[in-house]
């Protein structure tokens, strides 16, 4: 990343306080590095560099020298990341050719403030750093609203509830999230953003606050009619296979009937040693 090693190193010591020590200090298991390039690199940094989340579903992921989101694959495209002090440029290549910047601009405590994708988003937080609100700057009334409640272990807020909002002001859908009882908790080991954030908004940046410490179980969805009354709910089954260090390395999501509607594999680095 030019951009980011042309910085001084003063400046580089900001920009990492500010988008990883916050992200940390808020969520545990914020960014986690992914290998780097070399195998001399890779073998200083073995401790640091392993579990980290490589490949979730068809998404691959490869981070830099800094331990920062470098590349995000998907099937047809990828995004590169650029970093600069408190804000982050996401390039959209296909074919390795250039097509949409998006932008993320940070705050000091390294929360995203604002987004800007085919629309700019902007971000409101509470006291404790989770995000309550998200709104497109040009039309306010369509938002998104996000609630707590305190896990059943009584240590910390997760998410409960997203209320989504067209530009009318018209409740359009809403997510209520549900963890499980305080002995059948499974710690989210690598929590992800949720698929609750605005179109383009990547799920692998930590810079949105943390939203949640255990796996989600249950995932209801509602949809509601312009008038108000809701016109839908289906209810979503999560289960997970979990590897050696307690991380989903499968996410598998069923209705309440028994249908399939996804199953997700994910894979973490694990260093290799030359004897």
């Amino acid at each position: 990343m030019k951009l980011f090693r042309n910085v001084t190193f003063a400046t580089k010591a900001i920009l990492l306080a500010g988008l990883l020590g916050a992200c940390q200090n808020e969520n545990e298991n914020a960014l986690t590095p992914q290998a780097p390039a070399t195998v001399s690199d890779q073998n200083a940094r073995t401790s640091v560099a392993t579990g980290a989340l490589i490949k979730d579903g068809n998404i691959d992921l490869t981070y830099n020298s800094q331990n920062l989101l470098s590349k995000e694959f998907c099937p047809s495209f990828y995004y590169q990341f650029t970093y600069a002090p408190q804000l982050i440029t996401a390039t959209r290549l296909q074919y390795g050719t250039p097509s949409t910047e998006y932008k993320y601009t940070l705050d000091v405590s390294g929360r995203c403030v604002q987004s800007v994708t085919d629309k700019t988003y902007i971000y409101e937080y509470n006291v404790s750093g989770q995000l309550t609100k998200c709104y497109n700057k040009d039309k306010p009334n369509e938002r998104r609203e996000f609630t707590y409640i305190t896990d059943a272990d009584g240590w910390k807020k997760s998410l409960s509830i997203v209320k989504f909002y067209d530009e009318w002001g018209a409740k359009t859908k809403q997510l209520i999230f549900s963890y499980g009882a305080a002995t059948g908790l499974l710690p989210d080991k690598c929590p992800l953003n949720p698929d609750v954030l605005p179109a383009g908004v990547s799920k692998y940046l930590p810079i949105f606050g943390n939203f949640n410490t255990n796996l989600v179980k249950v995932l209801i969805e509602e949809k509601y009619l312009p008038n108000g009354q809701k016109a839908s709910s289906c209810t979503h089954i999560y289960s997970y296979t979990l590897d050696y260090a307690g991380k989903a390395k499968n996410i598998t999501v069923k209705k309440v009937n028994g249908t399939l509607v996804s199953s997700t594999d994910r894979k973490y680095f694990t260093p290799t040693y030359n004897f």
